[in-house]
């Protein structure tokens, strides 16, 4: 019989893999239309979104888990107001580096003068779905941390769905305009989902504002907020760099198939990871030995053994046939991307069994020297790698990078917490 967790898991799983298919489908629709190209700008403005929207969120959806569902659980009105004021600010700042950088996200987007409607249009998206990622973030750590799983799986499930049948129609008629304002819809669907399909959320607003609304700096929240800057910065910032880089060295067809597979890629880690952490963050959190951190981290991942090696080896058994049906059999012609997306993406989802620790345990200086240093890895991976392999080259340095991660990891980790000695 499975556990409560197990179940969960599973159940959030479900829902994730509704979330990714939906992601999946629009690419779909998005490469049929406006061609393979297309996902180099939509890759392009995700990234700056993804920054933007991380740095808005303040780092505070992991923090407020850990304090809602730990020693701060009777003071959860306390959490959540300072989660908000830290929001604020974040959200403020976003905007502001939004307005000065406008120019070179424009030039990134290959967004000229003539394109007036489609700049108001992105700047207006920006603006809605920031401050809607603002609030369904402090929704989903509120129930995240009260372990109502159901909830937040029934959530993400109907968001899904949601965006799914609003973006399809925004791209078929309204093409790279469409497009665009697509790239928004999620953030914006997962806040009207919470307000209009979930019945717990009067409880959230009641427990909001239980005491009169105050705005202050909690600063054990600060932690995460470095830790979520730091990560929203790196990655995103060294994905830009590789796509400019394939387009200059490989041409603008190559590089919009890797950045197809590296979609693909990322789809898989993300379903994987929304599934386990569900769980796996709070027990974490929980564990206060070495002992209980060890159990904890082996059930994550056997879980992954279990059922990411297992699916990850099936998609490339059928990736002839999976690639088509997600794109176009034009993609086949860089079909050796995709062994080597698959074996970093299992690299990264057991390094993510270690990493996680440091988000729990609140070790802030300690995870924004690994993001730096393995941005840093991955960016020059990606950079010799390419002028050596070509192509294929930035996806052996996605692998490489969560390779050399995960050792390190590994043995960090069982050297600090001693978890992998005997009892």
């Amino acid at each position: 019989m499975l556990s409560r967790g197990s179940l969960y898991t599973i159940l959030n799983g479900i829902a994730q893999l509704v979330k990714a298919v939906s992601s999946l489908i629009i690419n779909k629709i998005t490469v049929v239309f406006l061609g393979p190209s297309a996902l180099l700008l939509v890759g392009n403005l995700k990234s700056v979104y993804v920054i933007l929207q991380q740095m808005s969120g303040a780092g505070i959806y992991e923090g407020a888990v850990k304090y809602i569902s730990g020693e701060y659980k009777n003071r959860i009105s306390f959490i959540l107001q300072a989660c908000m004021s830290l929001m604020l600010i974040g959200l403020t700042i976003s905007l502001l580096i939004y307005i000065l950088f406008s120019a070179q996200i424009f030039d990134l987007l290959q967004l000229d003068d003539s394109d007036h409607l489609t700049r108001l249009w992105l700047t207006g998206g920006v603006i809605v779905g920031l401050l809607c990622f603002m609030l369904y973030t402090l929704f989903q750590s509120f129930f995240h941390g009260q372990k109502e799983y159901k909830t937040v799986v029934l959530n993400s499930f109907i968001a899904s769905l949601l965006s799914l049948g609003v973006s399809i129609p925004l791209i078929y008629f309204h093409g790279i305009l469409g497009l665009i304002i697509s790239v928004f819809v999620p953030s914006i669907t997962l806040f009207i989902s919470y307000m209009l399909f979930i019945p717990n959320a009067k409880r959230f607003v009641a427990t909001l504002f239980a005491k009169p609304i105050c705005f202050f700096v909690f600063r054990p929240l600060l932690s995460y907020t470095l830790m979520s800057a730091i990560a929203a910065i790196v990655f995103p910032s060294v994905l830009i760099v590789i796509r400019v880089v394939l387009v200059q060295t490989a041409g603008v067809e190559l590089a919009s198939f890797w950045e197809g597979y590296s979609k693909f890629s990322m789809f898989i880690s993300s379903l994987a990871i929304s599934s386990i952490s569900l769980y796996y963050l709070p027990k974490l959190v929980e564990a206060k030995t070495g002992k209980e951190l060890r159990q904890v981290v082996l059930s994550g991942a056997k879980f992954l053994v279990a059922f990411a090696l297992p699916a990850l080896l099936l998609v490339y058994a059928l990736g002839d046939k999976v690639i088509p049906l997600l794109y176009t059999t034009s993609f086949l012609e860089a079909f050796y991307l995709l062994k080597w997306e698959l074996f970093g993406t299992f690299l990264k989802l057991l390094s993510f069994t270690m990493s996680f620790i440091m988000i729990a345990k609140r070790l802030t200086r300690l995870f924004i020297v690994s993001e730096l240093v393995s941005g840093l890895v991955y960016l020059t991976f990606s950079l010799l790698f390419v002028n050596i392999y070509g192509t294929v080259g930035a996806s052996i340095a996605f692998a490489a990078t969560y390779l050399l991660y995960l050792i390190w990891a590994t043995f960090y980790f069982s050297e600090r917490f001693k978890f992998f000695e005997k009892d």
